[in-house]
């Protein structure tokens, strides 16, 4: 059973960019739905023919076998004249993007102004985003789309002079104390000005697009992901979480429909976009998902079929084993956010035989995960090729998995005092990389990529050695930076000073551990970022005499 949150209606999304004579695209989805009546087309390819599929003619292979990963059988001799022209004209789908690097450039059309803006982009703002994987899309495969989807292509401008405007404007001013971009709309900067327009654009652009009644899915979801990036950027959590919810039900709708079973989506649209492009999609919103279920409010995204979650034996390197383990751990944190809803509603939940069951899976393919990554990471140590950055994130999010897994199974808060080592293996790995000139987050002010932040909260929330939590802290206040849809080191710092300073009332020796009665559980936060507020309620975690729980609140300001 899922948590107990209606998932967000996508259509409702994405009727923002619709025509206002469109017919909606839950009705449009239904109309292509249905096949109509006709004469049968006789000139496809003869694997389309034998799979009694439409085929959309493209030569010399067509793309519904290219994207289907089929080898496409070839055409037969063209009909005679007096045949051919009583057949129906197929649309053509966009070829598939080149698999060569591409290499920036500012031959894009446009002015001048925008072609400045994209250069921006491409040298720095695409990079500073993208993290320490996964790099390609951002540098490449967004790039390649900016030469043929205009709505992607306004988008990257967009990002490129908010970035520039957020680079020319003091330090601050723009990341003050809560390291949210503190913006005064009534006397923005003329970078800011021309990427609202922009981005306005933008979206003006994926509308008329969208008007057609089909989803267009490589346009739309990578639109999405940068529209998610420029809200996210300017401190819009309302907004940046939007665009995810409505990406990620479109993408499960994508997913369903590729399994067979019912979707909204036809099945024209299911060749609009390449296998290759989804992967890279795919992963990342996995990752977006991850963080949509820790930000306030934790909602919850489409879940991934717990039984789908199998992980390969072996790994040929440290990215295909992060490539594995951006689905692992996004159904690791829906199990365990799950797990904090039962433990609060239903807590017998947590103590049947089901639930015990994808317990166990998780856990199997845990294990089986640490033990791939390590062949690999061995190899890639004798070759040299190794990066160590990379191997100490995956490092620090398997720790954090391993707890999260372990806290979804009834329990009490000193079951976290068993993980004391685990906790002080993330600061260990966590001070590496703040400190390591090679990690690119360490230069940049924004990455969409999960980073330290989230690892560095949960321990402070749940590790109870005082000094491994004084730490943490000190390694959030260090470098002021945001990661993904909201987090942001001097906001979460604040948030973890205090929960520390409560849980520490009335002792001062380091030695001295936390009794149970003393601790607390973060079970409200509500954010702000446009009122510029923060609202935190702690809960005890056990009753007092009088069989109540004690609650705590504050509301931080900036």
């Amino acid at each position: 059973m899922a948590l107990r949150h209606p998932f967000p209606n996508v259509y409702k999304f994405y009727n923002q960019f619709a025509a206002p004579d469109q017919a909606s695209p839950e009705q449009s989805s239904r109309s292509q739905g249905l096949r109509k009546s006709g004469p049968r087309s006789k000139t496809g390819c003869s694997t389309c023919k034998v799979r009694r599929v439409k085929c959309d003619e493209t030569k010399p292979g067509c793309m519904r076998c290219q994207n289907l990963g089929r080898e496409c059988g070839g055409y037969t001799p063209e009909a005679p004249d007096d045949i051919s022209k009583n057949s129906t004209p197929v649309a053509i789908h966009p070829r598939p993007m080149s698999v060569l690097p591409y290499a920036p450039s500012v031959a894009i059309p446009g002015d001048q102004q925008e072609r400045r803006y994209f250069q921006r982009f491409c040298d720095k703002t695409a990079a500073e985003i993208c993290g320490a994987f996964d790099p390609t899309f951002w540098t490449e495969k967004v790039l390649q789309l900016c030469h043929q989807d205009a709505p992607i292509r306004y988008a990257t401008i967009a990002l490129g002079a908010l970035a520039k405007s957020l680079e020319v404007t003091s330090f601050p001013t723009r990341l003050s104390l809560s390291g949210f971009p503190q913006i005064d709309h009534h006397h923005l900067d003329e970078h800011h000005r021309y990427a609202l327009r922009q981005y306005s654009r933008a979206i003006a652009s994926l509308r008329a697009i969208l008007s057609d009644g089909r989803r267009h899915l490589r346009t739309s979801l990578t639109c999405c992901v940068l529209f998610m990036s420029f809200e996210a950027l300017q401190g819009s959590y309302d907004g940046s979480l939007t665009h995810l919810r409505g990406g990620s039900r479109l993408l499960a709708d994508w997913r369903m429909a590729r399994r067979g079973q019912a979707s909204r989506l036809s099945q024209d649209s299911l060749s609009e976009i390449q296998d290759g492009l989804v992967d890279d999609l795919g992963r990342m919103f996995a990752r977006l998902d991850v963080q949509g279920l820790f930000v306030p409010p934790p909602f919850p995204m489409p879940e991934l079929p717990w039984e789908d979650v199998v992980v390969c034996e072996t790994f040929d390197s440290t990215a295909e084993a992060r490539e594995s383990w951006d689905f692992l751990f996004c159904g690791i944190a829906q199990f365990y956010r799950q797990s904090v809803t039962y433990s609060q509603h239903n807590p017998e939940k947590l103590a049947t035989t089901p639930w015990m069951q994808r317990h166990d899976h998780y856990m199997a393919q845990l294990l089986q995960w640490r033990s791939a990554f390590q062949g690999a990471h061995a190899e890639e140590s004798k070759s040299g090729n190794i990066r160590t950055e990379k191997s100490a994130m995956l490092s620090i999010y398997y720790n954090l998995a391993t707890i999260l897994l372990a806290s979804s199974v009834p329990h009490s808060e000193l079951l976290y005092d068993n993980y004391t080592n685990l906790f002080s293996e993330i600061i260990t790995k966590a001070n590496h990389l703040l400190s390591s000139s090679e990690d690119p987050s360490n230069t940049s002010r924004f990455t969409l990529d999960m980073g330290t932040i989230l690892p560095l909260y949960i321990t402070v929330t749940k590790c109870r050695d005082r000094r491994i939590r004084r730490q943490a802290i000190a390694l959030l206040w260090s470098n002021a930076r945001r990661e993904g849809l909201c987090f942001d080191t001097i906001t979460v710092a604040r948030l973890c000073a205090w929960l520390t300073s409560i849980e520490g009332e009335g002792t001062q020796d380091d030695l001295e551990p936390i009794p149970e009665s003393s601790r607390s559980l973060v079970t409200y936060l509500h954010l702000s970022s446009e009122e510029r507020w923060l609202a935190i309620q702690l809960t005890s975690s056990l009753t007092n005499e009088n069989g109540a729980h004690v609650y705590r609140e504050t509301t931080f300001s900036w």
